[in-house]
């Protein structure tokens, strides 16, 4: 595995690790729910600015995420966003570059986080896009699915993300394995999609469970 090489990315990821810890009561997850080594690809739901944070500090290795270009492109963040290795994709198209980068971190032994929903607002798609299973097919590498469940409603900014505290729940699940397609057909892409979103969708009623107990 080749883990982020940047100057800053140590700083920043003890301060994510902190502010996690501090605002949102969460640590590293042990055992770590990850393989120890090589690639995999974290699924997860998405409906708030604090899941990659939370993601960030509890899966035990570094993650590349997918993210809008127009978000990534936004003046004063971007050099954050470059120091954790993340991956601009163009929202509505078939963006090959975002995929083929993708597939080069996979090939190096990393992880990558994808949000199979889409965004939180626009290109969403509660029953999942079907690039996540692509990528899966085309990989053959473990899939980690995880839910993040928050209690009551989080701020839609990042700024309000970072000093409002939050109490949330986040719960990894069993891997799941595909066979490796070169070139798969859209039916076996929806298959594989539905039983991703499954896996994600019975963390997160097990999730809204603890919530209401505690």
């Amino acid at each position: 595995m080749v883990p982020p090489t940047t100057f800053a990315y140590p700083i920043l990821h003890y301060l994510n690790s902190l502010v996690s810890r501090v605002m949102y009561g969460v640590s590293p997850v042990l055992p770590t729910p990850l393989p120890p080594t090589g690639p995999a690809i974290l699924v997860s739901d998405h409906s708030t600015m604090g899941d990659p944070l939370v993601l960030l500090a509890t899966a035990g290795r570094p993650l590349q995420f997918l993210m809008a270009q127009e978000i990534y492109e936004r003046w004063g963040t971007r050099w954050v966003f470059r120091a954790f290795q993340v991956i601009p994709v163009r929202r509505g198209a078939r963006d090959i570059r975002a995929i083929r980068s993708m597939i080069r971190a996979l090939n190096r032994g990393e992880v990558v986080a994808l949000f199979p929903e889409g965004g939180i607002d626009n290109f969403r798609d509660e029953s999942g896009h079907l690039g996540v299973a692509y990528l899966a097919a085309k990989t053959g590498v473990p899939i980690i699915p995880v839910s993040v469940t928050w209690a009551g409603q989080r701020p839609e900014s990042m700024w309000g993300t970072l000093v409002i505290p939050g109490k949330v729940v986040v719960r990894y699940g069993d891997h799941l394995q595909f066979q490796k397609i070169p070139n798969p057909k859209r039916e076996e892409l929806a298959a594989m999609t539905a039983e991703i979103m499954r896996g994600i969708n019975t963390l997160r009623v097990a999730g809204l469970g603890n919530e209401s107990k505690e």
